[in-house]
Parts: C-alpha cells; sequence; structure tokens
C-alpha cells in the first residue's frame, strides 16, 4: 500500500508540473499579441488626435456661374394669316430662318413670297422671293395686287409682270453700325426696286425718275402705299432711300395711326 501511495504522488506530481509548465508556455506565447494590440490602439487614437487638431482642408468652392442669357422669344405661328394669304391665291411658302446673329431679329410667322396675283387674275412674280412676316405679307400682297397692278394698266395700258423686291434682313437703320433695328429685321419691311411690265419696260426706281406717265404711275401708287403702310419712304425723302421704295408697317408712337410718307 504504501509502495502504490508513493507512486500515485509521484505520478500527480509530474502530471501538476507538466500542467504549470504548459499554462507558462501558453501565457508566453498570448503576451505579445496583447502588446501588440494596445500599441495598434494607442497609435490609432494617436492619429486621430493628430487629424482633430489639424483637420484635413476642404476643397475650395465651385466658382460663381455667370447667370445663362435669356434665350430670345421664339417666333409666333399665325395659322390664321397662313390661311388667308392661301385663300388670296398668294403663292408663298412657309419659311425657316436661321438663327441671326443679333437675338432681336425675330420673324413671326415667316414667309417666302413667290407670286401674287392681279384683280384681273394676272400673276406678278416676285423675283427675288422676299421673306417676310406673314402680318406684312397680306397688305404687301394686296396693295401690289389692288393698286400698283390696275394703276399701271390705266395708266401705261400694259400689265405688271414681275417686281424686283426684298424683305427680311437682320441688320440697324439704313444699314448702321449703332442704333436702332431696321424694320427689316422684323420682317415687317420691304425695299421695291423696279418694276417690270409685259409690254418689256421696266420701270427703275430712281431719283430723276421716268418720263410721263410712267413717273405719274409710280408717284400714283407710292401716294397709295400710305393707306396700306405706316411707313412710305423713297426718292426725295433722304440719301437712303433715293434708289428703291422702302415700306413697312412698324408702329410710329402709341397706335398705328401715324404715318411717315415722305
Amino acid at each position: 500500500m504504501i509502495t502504490c501511495r508513493l507512486k500515485c504522488a509521484a505520478l500527480t506530481a509530474i502530471i501538476l508540473t507538466t500542467l504549470l509548465n504548459a499554462q507558462s508556455v501558453s501565457a508566453r506565447r498570448h503576451r505579445p499579441e496583447v502588446k501588440n494590440l494596445t500599441e495598434q490602439r494607442t497609435r490609432s487614437e494617436s492619429r486621430i488626435a493628430r487629424e482633430a487638431r489639424n483637420p484635413v482642408p476642404l476643397p475650395r468652392p465651385r466658382p460663381t456661374e455667370a447667370p445663362p442669357r435669356p434665350l430670345p422669344s421664339p417666333p409666333s405661328h399665325d395659322q390664321a394669316c397662313l390661311d388667308r394669304l392661301t385663300a388670296g391665291g398668294f403663292e408663298f411658302q412657309v419659311a425657316v430662318l436661321a438663327p441671326a446673329s443679333n437675338p432681336a431679329c425675330v420673324v413671326d410667322t415667316p414667309v417666302r413670297v413667290k407670286a401674287i396675283k392681279s384683280a384681273s387674275r394676272t400673276r406678278i412674280r416676285l423675283v427675288e422671293e422676299p421673306v417676310v412676316a406673314c402680318r406684312f405679307a397680306e397688305p404687301l400682297a394686296h396693295w401690289l395686287s389692288e393698286v400698283v397692278a390696275p394703276v399701271f394698266a390705266a395708266r401705261l395700258g400694259t400689265d405688271l409682270k414681275a417686281v424686283h423686291i426684298t424683305g427680311y434682313e437682320c441688320r440697324n437703320r439704313n444699314h448702321a453700325e449703332d442704333g436702332k433695328l431696321s424694320a427689316h429685321a422684323l420682317g415687317i419691311a420691304a425695299d421695291i426696286l423696279s418694276f417690270e411690265l409685259t409690254n418689256g419696260v421696266t420701270l427703275a426706281i430712281r431719283p430723276d425718275g421716268d418720263p410721263g406717265d410712267a413717273r405719274a404711275a409710280i408717284d400714283a401708287v407710292r401716294k397709295a402705299g400710305c393707306g396700306w403702310f405706316t411707313t412710305v419712304l423713297g426718292p426725295g425723302s433722304d440719301e437712303a432711300h433715293a434708289n428703291h421704295l422702302h415700306v413697312d408697317i412698324f408702329q410710329h408712337g402709341s397706335s398705328n395711326h401715324y404715318r411717315i410718307c415722305q
């Protein structure tokens, strides 16, 4: 019995010694990991403290952009006016204008007028096929067909065949570099250069005029134009209108009752 007890005690001592040595080794193995974690936490806290003292600068704000320029109002579309031109037997085509260098040059319901018919149903060609606003094409076409053609037929004994005429042009008055916008820039004006008759005669607008009945006929239609347009200018008005008749429907003052006929 004594011998067995001694053997058991020795065995127990050996087991305890082994366990203690194993725990000591394990403790030595895990101690550096705890130290490393502590060091990492300390470095992280130090970095956060430095960033708090020296915050990262914010990016520069975007430069203030200039407000966009307002776009010009789009031209209006007057279908009723187009229908009236069609009913009147006038040859025209709805025009599409390219954007002008000056945004103020806007033509409402632009049309390219090709030909009109006189009261006697004679076709009168507009050689240059001017582009004008529909609201101006109406009085222009009616004046040519109801006044100019009958007067020439009565006074000269021949029919009106063609008209050399220009319309829309984005520019200032009298082609000046500065100043007010011309009525041509709105498509509400036309410059008549000459009239062609069926007998082969061409009546040019010029300062000295044509002799006899031809000059009287041009003077008559020029005066009658004041009933259709707000402005009628030609030879004798000023130097800028010495070689053509200018007609427009530009409003002078607060109403359309005021006329400039020179």
